[in-house]
């Protein structure tokens, strides 16, 4: 028995370091979370035809590659043993993929109808100079194989049984995680109704035009979409957003808003919202950024985890992280993104230093706690934490 658990651990190690792999990755961040629930690893594989166990990677074979613009692409996954994949409408899915023999990590809103738990489609924008962006976008084919992990986030929108009016603020690719809301809520409440307000730099940019224009045609008086671009409107795009969501703020609880795009259009829609006295529990927003990695370590640093009223002291070796040392030690931390964009793994830092891979999802309330995300913090000195059971 003893000999069987020490090859599960060395599995298990192996997997966790692969997965947890030290190249800083955009991500999708967010405000402090009501997040989904957490997920616990390690955790024993999926069966055939089954749910994977939360918070292990799971292969996808990309089944369909669909090009949306010269620079989008949306690709169907699904598991090759017919495992069902859900996810909430708004959530994101971890990507891993290895090029030129370096495993990279990336995170892609799913877009698709979340009703069909067959399958998940992710809508990726090539990110000049990105990486696996450009990989995904111009290289990957039906049949190839990726690593998944997910979903994650909680850019989502709870189901109501009274009728209420969404008002979506969007640039670029900041449609993908909202094009699955509407495609969920249209139908989940019959008398729900919806405005966007979606900026681009030309017709040609606009992710999924024929697939909103379908949309809102088949709920008539129910999708409101108001197009902004830059060769029609002018270069000043998030101000001309800003002036299309003021006509549309209301004095009305029923109304919820969700803002997603570049930094510029979200803080002028925070802005105008702000202004108008809309409540912030009634505003959700999703930011998609690149970090800077954190300064290299070069020290292996001992730590001690506490947790459930255990104690476990690990060495955390020079470019590892909390949450690698911890789990390779057999502590059942919790993770989902494994990337700092959804706070599933944080913990809190009761003595010692750490440095983090920025910017991450973590608010300033949550820093001045002590909370640290273990997926992207690495030690410069010995250090206690404490994670939650």
């Amino acid at each position: 028995m003893n000999a069987r658990l020490a090859s599960l651990s060395r599995d298990v190690t192996m997997v966790v370091r692969g997965l947890l792999g030290r190249t800083p990755s955009p991500l999708i961040a967010r405000r402090p979370r009501a997040a989904p629930p957490l997920t616990t690893a390690p955790a024993p594989a999926a069966a055939a035809g089954s749910a994977p166990a939360p918070g292990m990677a799971r292969p996808m074979v990309i089944e369909r590659v669909e090009r949306e613009t010269a620079d989008a692409v949306s690709l169907t996954l699904r598991c090759p043993d017919g495992a069902p994949v859900p996810f909430s409408p708004g959530q994101f899915f971890t990507l891993e993929v290895t090029i030129d023999g370096q495993r990279l990590r990336r995170a892609y809103s799913a877009s698709s109808d979340a009703r069909d738990r067959t399958r998940v489609t992710i809508t990726v924008k090539r990110v000049v100079g990105g990486r696996v962006s450009t990989y995904l976008t111009e290289q990957v084919s039906p049949g190839t194989t990726v690593a998944v992990l997910g979903p994650s986030g909680d850019f989502v929108v709870a189901a109501a049984t009274a009728p209420r009016h969404l008002v979506a603020v969007v640039g670029g690719s900041g449609i993908t995680p909202v094009m699955a809301i509407l495609r969920d809520v249209l139908v989940r409440e019959p008398a729900t109704r919806a405005t966007l307000i979606y900026g681009n730099r030309d017709r040609a940019s606009i992710i999924f035009a024929d697939a909103l224009a379908t949309l809102a045609t088949s709920h008539p008086g129910r999708l409101a979409i108001a197009h902004v671009l830059d060769d029609v409107d002018g270069p000043l795009t998030a101000t001309r957003i800003a002036d299309r969501l003021d006509a549309e703020v209301r004095d009305d609880a029923a109304t919820l808003y969700l803002v997603c795009g570049p930094t510029p259009m979200m803080a002028n829609a925070r802005e105008v919202l702000t202004a108008r006295g809309v409540d912030a529990a009634r505003i959700r927003e999703e930011r998609f950024f690149t970090p800077t990695a954190a300064p290299t370590i070069t020290t292996a640093q001992p730590v001690t985890i506490r947790r459930a009223g255990a104690t476990t002291r690990v060495i955390v070796r020079p470019g590892d992280t909390l949450l690698e040392a911890g789990l390779a030690a057999g502590v059942p931390l919790k993770l989902s993104c494994a990337m700092g964009g959804c706070g599933a793994c944080a913990v809190t830092l009761l003595d010692g230093a750490v440095t983090m891979d920025e910017p991450n999802c973590l608010s300033a309330g949550e820093r001045a706690r002590g909370t640290v995300l273990a997926c992207v913090a690495r030690p410069t000195a010995p250090c206690t934490v404490e994670a939650a059971p």
